[in-house]
């Protein structure tokens, strides 16, 4: 299902006043990546603000490096260019705080219940429908940098199945009609800028616990895929944003790396 084009002029008229005076926006018909292209403001003075979106991306990425499925016209791809005065560890948890951010918004203007599974996917009704990419750049000026990667799901082309190795579903299954990506992306850049100023002073606490509520991982048989693999079940996280599992040695706290399901979309 073809979608309305990205237009510069649309998201900007969605923004709110405040988020309009700190936004630096761009549209882009193809690039290699939207991350790659905030990244490229790094050396500048002027990092936090950049936004960038593009109706194709031919090198999109997700975590570990892998692949993002990005064709041309029909899903979101967005990313944030953002500058913290806080300490490098005071960004622990960061992609549960915009997964919660995002999980919110989305409730209040799609009426869509997402589920979050740790660290940084959207879910629906145990089916992907976006992630959430996180990239820390060198510190300048004191102060934390970093670039925030948005991939959504809208209107995901029919004409070939996508190589997704998981199930999925996209925004126009879910809510049963077509969505206006413009309107989407503006909700997207509003919520996530006035959530980085909240976080920026109140830190992770202030998101956890509307985290938790939409863990979409708890009570679940999970293997978690680090150099040596870890079975249990997952509990939760803890006050850094770090998954819980309770394994047979006992609890343990897991600051990355890839989960399963051991029986996708069952309770353990």
């Amino acid at each position: 299902m073809q979608t309305l084009l990205l237009d510069y002029d649309r998201i900007l008229a969605g923004l709110s006043a405040p988020v309009a005076q700190v936004i630096a926006l761009s549209v882009y018909e193809t690039v290699g990546s939207t991350n790659d292209v905030v990244r490229d403001h790094a050396n500048s003075d002027v990092l936090a603000g950049v936004v960038v979106l593009a109706e194709e991306q031919t090198h999109g990425r997700g975590r570990r490096g892998r692949a993002w499925h990005s064709p041309a016209g029909g899903n979101l791809y967005l990313s944030m260019g953002w500058e913290f005065d806080l300490a490098l560890e005071r960004l622990s948890g960061l992609s549960l705080a915009v997964g919660a951010m995002l999980a919110e918004a989305f409730a209040r203007e799609f009426n869509i219940d997402l589920q979050l599974k740790w660290p940084n996917d959207f879910y629906y009704d145990g089916r992907k429908l976006g992630g959430i990419l996180v990239e820390i750049l060198p510190e300048r000026h004191g102060r934390q940098r970093l670039v925030l990667g948005i991939g959504l799901n809208v209107a995901m082309p029919s004409s070939e199945p996508p190589p997704i190795d998981r199930p999925w579903t996209d925004m126009t299954a879910v809510i049963g009609a077509p969505i206006d990506r413009n309107e989407l992306a503006a909700v997207i850049i509003n919520n996530v800028t006035r959530g980085f100023m909240e976080f920026e002073t109140r830190g992770l606490p202030h998101w956890l616990e509307r985290w938790r509520s939409r863990d979409f991982l708890l009570g679940r048989s999970v293997t978690v895929n680090n150099p040596s693999p870890l079975t249990g079940t997952a509990a939760g996280v803890n006050e850094e944003g770090a998954l819980l599992i309770e394994a047979p040695a006992g609890q343990c706290a897991v600051a990355g790396g890839e989960v399963s399901v051991l029986a996708f979309g069952e309770l353990s």
